[in-house]
Parts: structure tokens; sequence; C-alpha cells
């Protein structure tokens, strides 16, 4: 995408990282919003440092560069801590969400890809598609289903991605998964051998764990960079699952990364988290058909470069 240039809000986070190497390979200009200073960004032309409800943190980025698609990846995404500080999730999600919005629509910014969440799916066994129930089942994932429908509201051209599990690392071994607190299960964890706690093993599941459909940042982040091209090529607006199609409870994970480690972990049990589902695996059918996609990274890809990534940069 020669002379095309991608706003990223969210660019020092997890996917954002992996997101600009993705769009860099692609030959894309990047501009990144950051919410705070972190170690500098090799495939990130420039960094503005602002909060994405700052209006005029935005107007200044529009009015300097003319920005062809807008990634819009920064959010609050700890679910647990969500229903402590419901408020705060609305106000960054969705106020930050529309806030952007406004600012696109304003400055005749046309194309949106948006981070969203199979959070905001009723849970159950089998596959879940695009048009299965919606639900509160947390201010987090609730937050992020108003972001959506003030999108699909907006006017604007967009990608909406609802994600399911997003980890792994860079396979280069540049970037990886590090989140403040950190919430999510593999990254916790490698980074807690033998130290871990498992949130509930009383679920209606084939060992009580809950499953999940976990898939590689970089099978999401060439999503991204192909969605930006879909849209600009004036494609429909769509919304998309993001995952493998294929589910692994806590415990099959914890079997995987003892193959990798090379003994057996221990942990303890923990009650339920408020909020866990027992069951979410995409069905993928539709972002196959509209972009052509198809993970690269299997369940041992995940695990192997997560724990490489750890390995190198957890010392």
């Amino acid at each position: 995408m020669e002379n095309k240039t991608a706003l990223i809000t969210g660019c020092a986070g997890y996917l954002g990282s992996h997101l600009a190497k993705s769009l860099k390979k692609q030959g894309w200009k990047i501009v990144g919003l950051a919410h705070k200073r972190t170690t500098h960004n090799p495939y990130i032309d420039i960094v503005h440092y602002g909060d994405i409800r700052d209006t005029d943190v935005l107007n200044l980025i529009f009015e300097k560069f003319h920005i062809d698609v807008v990634y819009h990846l920064a959010s609050r995404i700890e679910a647990g801590i969500s229903f402590e500080q419901p408020t705060e999730f609305y106000s960054v999600n969705t106020g930050g969400t529309t806030n952007l919005l406004n600012s696109m629509y304003n400055h005749k910014v046309k194309n949106i890809v948006f981070s969203s969440s199979a959070a905001v799916y009723k849970a159950k066994k089998e596959p879940i598609s695009e048009n299965s129930e919606i639900v509160n089942n947390s201010p987090y994932g609730y937050s992020k289903w108003c972001a959506e429908s003030a999108i699909r509201d907006s006017g604007l051209n967009y990608v909406i991605f609802r994600y399911f599990n997003l980890t792994g690392a860079d396979p280069d071994g540049e970037f990886g998964e590090v989140h403040e607190p950190e919430t999510h299960l593999i990254p916790r964890i490698i980074q807690n051998l033998n130290n871990f706690s498992i949130n509930g093993v009383d679920y209606e599941t084939k060992d009580g764990t809950c499953i999940r459909d976990y898939v590689h940042v970089t099978d999401i982040a060439d999503a991204h960079s192909n969605a930006g091209k879909y849209l600009l090529d004036g494609n429909k607006s769509t919304t998309l699952n993001l995952g493998t199609g294929k589910g692994y409870s806590i415990l099959e994970i914890v079997k995987e990364l003892e193959k990798i480690v090379g003994h057996n972990l221990k942990y303890k049990i923990n009650p339920r988290r408020l909020g866990d589902p027992a069951s979410l695996i995409a069905d993928t059918s539709l972002a196959e058909k509209t972009l052509t996609f198809k993970p690269k990274h299997d369940i041992i890809s995940i695990l192997q470069t997560a724990y490489n990534w750890h390995l190198k940069n957890d010392k």
C-alpha cells in the first residue's frame, strides 16, 4: 500500500506493535497514538501521545496527516476489573470511540478497522457466528458492543473484528504479550511457572475448565492489514470473527506448555472469575470468505513463540 497512511490508536500495545510491523511490510506510512511513552517501535514513523478521549490530540493528527485508514485498537480490556470500574470502561471504550468517530467525520476520514471482542457474545458450546446472540456479559464486553453500534451508525466504512483469544508472540522475537495487570491466561502462566492459578474447575466442559479459541497475534495483525486494503478497494462494511475454530481448555493449555518447558507445572485452584463464560469458539467462515483469513499458527506455535519471547525478556 505505497503512499497510504494508517493511524493506529493504541500503537504501543500488544496488537498495535505487531500491526505496525505487518503494515510496514506492505509499504504503509504509520502514524501512532499512544496513551503513554513506551519502548520505540521502529515500524512506526511518528507517534503522538495522548488519550483517545482528547479531541485536541485527534484533531492535531488529522490536521497534520492525510489518514487513509484508522486502526482503532486503544481500549481498556480487563473484563474482571470492568465490574469494579464500569463507567471508566464505557468512558474509554465507548466514549473514546465516539470521540474518534466525530473527529474522523469532521476531517473527512472515511475508513476504520475496529478492535472488538468475542466478549459481546452469549457463550455456547458450538462455534459462534457473527449473528449469534449478543448479551451483557461484562461492562468491558458491552462497552465494546456500544462502540460497535456507534461505528455502524456513523456512516463511515468499517471492518469490525471480534477477536477470540489473541495470544502468542512475534516469531522474530521483536514483540510479545505484556499487560499491566496481566489477566490473559498464556502469559500469566509463562510468567508464573509453578505459581499460577486456574480460576474455576467446575464449568460444564470436558475437564471443568474454560474452553477458549486461541489465535496468534501475527495472524490477527495480518488480517487487519488486509482489512485496510479491503476498505480502500471499495468493499462493503462488515463485522467478522477472528479465531481458529478450535477450542482448548485451560488444562489442555497447561499440558501443552508442560511439553515445551519439559516438566509438570504446579498451580492453585481459585473460584470462578466474574464474567467468564464456559466456552467461546469462533466460526470464522465469514472472515475466510471475505478476507481469505486462514490462520498460519496452531496452538503449538502460539505457545512456543510466547514462551521464547518471555524467556528472552522476563529477566
